[in-house]
């Protein structure tokens, strides 16, 4: 169970996903990769014939400064093998300076992908972009925030991220 945490953790908070001229939001999630993860919700389930452990009711997944709330976090694991991990509800991640609210996300661990959608918004200081989707690739470096029927939008602040 820690394990899928981690993983999800991971995934959703590693997104290089504001202006290149920040400091990358969530960049410090490798500071805390070996400090113990606490996960809270109102009920957990385990289908063993699904394969799947769901976390329903205020998840909270917390790994050293990186949290993770949503309304319910399921991992999908065929054969002892965690393939996708869901987090929906009200998706918040944070960290000590950032955060990306979504309705949904949705890690591919084989393809290393990430997808938020439904309304994404970072944060970031005083910065902030917006869209409907954002697509990670952990492999390639690269993120991607698109507006499906619009443009995307962003107010970036000179300065306002501690470190320029």
């Amino acid at each position: 169970m820690k394990r899928l945490a981690l993983v999800l953790m991971a995934a959703l908070a590693a997104a290089p996903v504001l202006a290149a001229e920040t400091k990358t939001p969530f960049g410090d999630l490798g500071d805390d990769s070996d400090k113990p993860i606490s996960i809270k919700a109102d009920t957990q389930a385990a289908d063993f014939n699904a394969e799947t452990v769901t976390y329903s009711g205020d998840v909270v997944i917390q790994q050293g400064e990186m949290i993770l709330r949503a309304d319910e976090v399921m991992a999908e694991a065929p054969n002892s093998k965690l393939t996708r991990i869901t987090a929906s509800g009200e998706v918040i991640v944070t960290s000590k300076d950032a955060t990306a609210r979504a309705p949904k996300a949705v890690y591919e661990t084989e393809a290393r992908m990430i997808r938020l959608s439904g309304g994404v918004v970072l944060t970031q200081g005083g910065n902030t972009l917006r869209g409907t989707d954002l697509v990670v690739d952990l492999k390639a470096g690269t993120a991607v925030l698109t507006s499906s029927g619009g443009r995307v939008e962003g107010i970036l602040q000179p300065g306002s991220v501690k470190g320029q």
